[in-house]
């Protein structure tokens, strides 16, 4: 066997590993990147790189690193994106997922980032005990908690009059990066929220600066809502409804609102959520005004945030399926920072693109 770099001639062989290696959980799910596996590890950062493990001249194995530079403390820092980890009969080839991270992390320690992150769905015993520093991968420091959330589009009131709601505008991206460092400045690791930033988003496949709302009182702008239709080069499937989600499948089955295995989940993915201190209920209003508009194209509207953020203020007031999610950090043994920062973060919200995994 070995370990190699993917190439885009990999792409189809990917697609198919991806399909046949969903996350394993309560709810077993998987993100069908169909038709360019490549595009998802593009949009989470700079110069991704795509390892593979080929056996019999066949992969049976992938892992992703994306470089990216983020805000910490006012300052730029390095830092890389660990991923994408998917293995052929998991449960059998331990092994396996072994090298592939242990060959990752040594290539990463050779690169100048400050360190790396990885996300993990909650309670997934295989990943914390390959995080938990043995057979030469460095420990792992869990930082933050997080909930990706699934509302369902069920009946809710009329936003109301108070506010006026429209769709962003170009002449808007100055005002809404003003809104966003406001919103997201208790969050450590996050992008330059800057108008040419903001604008340089609206350049990724499907997310449009006309599916961004605003809410204006008064001529302010007090709160956002940026919406994403990713059915073009992500759907999310469930192969597999345990525990608590087979119980809300089975009494939910007359409302037809959860799909069947196999079957995508159809959802549109909320990328931000951002309001002015005292307008939390301005983001309210964007949220039943969204489901409002655009329950009949869709069965779920997909949210992830920190727990006990501003934003999840809003979300959690919305009943839906709820898949905790932990971001985990690992430096360099030698590091002095190490204690610090993850001390540090842990007392802070962590920001990550959840719209993009």
């Amino acid at each position: 066997m070995k370990i190699r770099i993917a190439t885009r001639e990999d792409n189809q062989a990917l697609l198919e590993l991806s399909r046949q290696s969903p996350m394993a959980a309560k709810l077993v799910v998987n993100n069908d990147r169909t038709p360019d596996y490549f595009y998802i590890d593009e949009l989470l950062g700079d110069k991704p790189v795509v390892f593979v493990a080929e056996k019999n001249q066949r992969i049976v194995g992938t892992i992703a690193i994306v470089f990216r530079s983020v805000r910490y403390q006012g300052e730029t820092l390095p830092i890389a994106y660990i991923g994408g980890i998917k293995i052929e009969n998991p449960s059998e080839n331990c092994l396996l997922t072994f090298r592939l991270m242990k060959y990752t992390m040594d290539y990463l320690m050779e690169t100048p980032v400050k360190f790396g992150f990885i996300l993990v769905i909650g309670a997934n015993q295989a990943m914390e005990a390959l995080l938990s520093g043995r057979a030469g991968i460095p420990e792992f420091d869990m930082v933050g908690r997080y909930r990706v959330k699934n509302i369902f589009p069920l009946p809710f009131v009329k936003p109301g009059r108070r506010y006026i709601i429209r769709s962003a505008e170009t002449a808007d991206l100055p005002e809404m990066a003003a809104l966003y460092r406001e919103s997201y400045r208790n969050y450590e690791l996050t992008p330059d929220w800057s108008a040419e930033y903001l604008k340089s988003l609206y350049t990724q496949k499907d997310y449009l600066l006309e599916n961004t709302i605003l809410a204006f009182e008064d001529n302010a702008l007090v709160a956002g809502i940026s919406l994403w239709n990713q059915s073009r080069f992500k759907n999310t499937v469930v192969s597999h409804y345990g525990g608590i989600f087979a119980f809300l499948k089975t009494i939910m089955a007359p409302l037809k609102l959860i799909p069947k295995e196999g079957q995508p989940l159809s959802e549109l993915a909320i990328r931000h959520l951002v309001y002015k201190d005292t307008y939390r209920d301005a983001a309210g209003a964007l949220l039943r005004w969204t489901i409002q508009q655009y329950r009949k194209d869709f069965r779920f509207f997909r949210s992830g945030y920190p727990l006990n953020s501003p934003q999840a203020a809003v979300f959690d007031r919305f009943w839906g399926l709820s898949i905790p999610v932990n971001f985990y950090t690992v430096f360099r043994s030698d590091d002095p920072d190490r204690e610090s920062i993850v001390e540090h973060l842990r007392q802070s919200f962590v920001w990550e693109d959840l719209a993009v995994h």
